[in-house]
């Protein structure tokens, strides 16, 4: 693999208003093996992340301005996931609540072991491959279904409603032959051969489309965690 085909390797980020956290957290996450970068405060990260650098976000809850919950709900909505590890130096239950109930990692409380936030780390970068590997094929599928025509997903439609080829020419008041052509022409934009890979990929992009939709939402949560 050339350099110019390697993937960069994931960064953590890490936004925390105060100077000695963010100094001890490089330290002891360069320590671990990771790439890491810092912010001051949410709007400075949130004006830098664009969505595209994969990895993980440790991020302090309680931050003058805007707070780390603010922020996480922000990229949230904006479509910018990144899996996060919520830190905080002042813990109560109301706030680890709404932390975990944005799809939240973890929830620590400052001081914490190094060797748990690894563990933690590396849970979030696997997560993260998953995420970007999903968004990636629903873009690939999305392209493909955005080809059709109004009458391709009408005929969408009713193939995946289970219809005959009989059945949709009533209804379409076309001949069977006609449906045939409709079928075809649908199985060659959609680049599948057989029926069963057509409604596949049409119920894939559908569970991925649903999934990208949640995903902009607080209350979304991590699935498998």
């Amino acid at each position: 693999m050339s350099n110019q085909d390697r993937k960069p390797a994931p960064t953590v980020f890490v936004v925390d208003d105060d100077p000695d956290m963010r100094d001890s957290l490089q330290m002891l996450i360069e320590t671990l093996g990771y790439c890491v970068r810092v912010f001051e405060s949410a709007s400075s990260f949130n004006r830098f992340y664009d969505g595209d650098r994969s990895g993980c976000l440790v991020l302090d809850i309680r931050m003058p301005g805007q707070t780390g919950l603010e922020l996480y709900e922000e990229l949230l909505r904006s479509g910018r996931r990144l899996p996060v590890i919520f830190i905080t130096a002042h813990a109560d239950v109301s706030t680890a609540v709404a932390a975990m109930k944005t799809g939240a990692i973890e929830f620590l409380e400052k001081p914490f072991d190094g060797s748990r936030l690894l563990e933690l780390l590396e849970r979030a970068i696997r997560i993260d491959a998953q995420w970007r590997e999903q968004r990636s094929r629903f873009d690939e599928l999305d392209a493909k279904i955005q080809t059709l025509s109004r009458r391709d997903r009408e005929t969408l439609e009713h193939i995946l409603a289970g219809d005959s080829n009989k059945v949709i020419a009533a209804r379409l008041d076309l001949t069977e032959r006609a449906v045939e052509m409709r079928r075809a022409r649908l199985m060659q934009k959609l680049e599948v051969t057989s029926t069963a890979e057509l409604v596949d990929m049409a119920v894939t992009h559908r569970v991925l489309s649903d999934v990208q939709q949640a995903s902009r939402h607080p209350a979304f949560l991590i699935p498998g965690i």
